[in-house]
């Protein structure tokens, strides 16, 4: 079309743009005239590729399989389904090198914005997604070192210290978190807020090498069957504290008459009547909804203003809220929040 205008693709490109680009009316009027004559219809995907709107969002979990997860997806896909966007989703498996080449796909398909919500995704990958000029909101996890994008989490010391003060408070005086790996750093506020309540020689701490139910069984298997079996555990997610549970079975101990478990993330499971966990409450869908909504308003300002610093990062807490079911040994379930302790406000 160019050539039959006789003009530049540049000049077309500058005609067919929204952009604030000057194109004398002599030549507008050849372009126009070059349009009606082939019956050109621009591209709207080659256009959203020229100015960076592609409209499309990725979704990064470390497992789908997770019940905690698909609850946190659909408070991002609410909002940016409202906001004219599309999900794409993907599932790293807590696969370090799976999540290398999830963030290369997304950036290879020049999305948008970015959720990431995986709590094993090496801080690197999302430092590759901000220097490819994407926007990024973490989600339910945090970075070891600098703020660099946004990020919105329940208050995980002060959930730690609420589920241990109240193992506590049922006359626990030990108890043993169990754990996924501590270089997570929702893994490890967690165990800050435990061991604000019980110190040293009070808590003991068994790490698992990920937070999923099978990896759980056998260790805590081993550590029922001991010589110091604890009469409380908690467990830094539910996945873990499902675990707990079937190991406690497997060593024919009653919950909570031989064993208090609480967890933590309040999904799906915990709530069913004949499982009863105790649990804080990780406001899965509010964490999501809350995580889409600043994507798209930074996604929305970048728009407006494309050569423009863009706002700092800001870090959102959302506070944490203990929910008594019976296997604490409570005997039904109620929300408690006000215990005073530690908080990563």
């Amino acid at each position: 079309m160019a050539a039959y205008a006789g003009v530049a693709k540049s000049t077309v490109s500058k005609y067919l743009s929204d952009g604030n680009y000057y194109v004398s009316p002599a030549t507008r009027e050849k372009i126009r005239a070059a349009i009606e004559h082939l019956d050109y219809q621009p591209s709207a995907f080659a256009q959203g590729l020229s100015k960076r709107r592609t409209n499309t969002i990725g979704v990064m979990v470390a497992s789908i399989a997770n019940p905690f997860y698909p609850e946190l997806v659909a408070g991002v896909e609410k909002v940016i389904e409202a906001a004219g966007y599309t999900m794409l989703l993907g599932s790293s498996g807590q696969s370090r090198q799976k999540e290398a080449d999830l963030v290369d796909a997304l950036i290879k398909q020049r999305v948008e914005g970015v959720v990431v919500t995986s709590a094993t995704m090496h801080d690197r990958e999302v430092a590759r997604l901000v220097e490819a000029g994407v926007d990024v909101v973490v989600a339910s996890r945090e970075l070891q070192g600098e703020l660099i994008a946004d990020t919105v989490v329940v208050d995980n010391r002060r959930g730690g210290y609420l589920a241990a003060q109240h193992l506590r408070d049922h006359g626990h005086t030990t108890a043993t978190l169990v754990t996924g790996p501590l270089d997570v750093v929702a893994f490890q506020h967690r165990a800050e807020g435990f061991r604000a309540v019980y110190g040293e020689g009070k808590g003991t701490v068994l790490m698992l090498s990920n937070s999923d139910m099978t990896t759980a069984v056998d260790p805590v298997a081993d550590l029922l069957a001991g010589p110091e079996r604890p009469s409380a555990v908690l467990a830094a997610s539910d996945t873990i504290a499902l675990g707990v549970m079937t190991a406690a079975t497997t060593q024919h101990l009653g919950i909570p008459r031989d064993l208090a478990v609480i967890g933590f993330d309040n999904i799906w499971v915990s709530q069913v009547p004949n499982v009863g966990l105790a649990t804080i409450e990780g406001h899965a869908h509010r964490v999501g909804t809350v995580a889409a909504e600043r994507l798209v308003d930074r996604i929305t300002s970048r728009r407006a203003a494309p050569f423009g610093p863009p706002p700092p990062p800001e870090r959102v807490v959302i506070n944490a809220d203990l929910v008594r079911r019976a296997s604490c040994g409570c005997s039904s379930a109620h929300t408690v929040t006000t215990r005073r302790g530690p908080s990563s406000n």
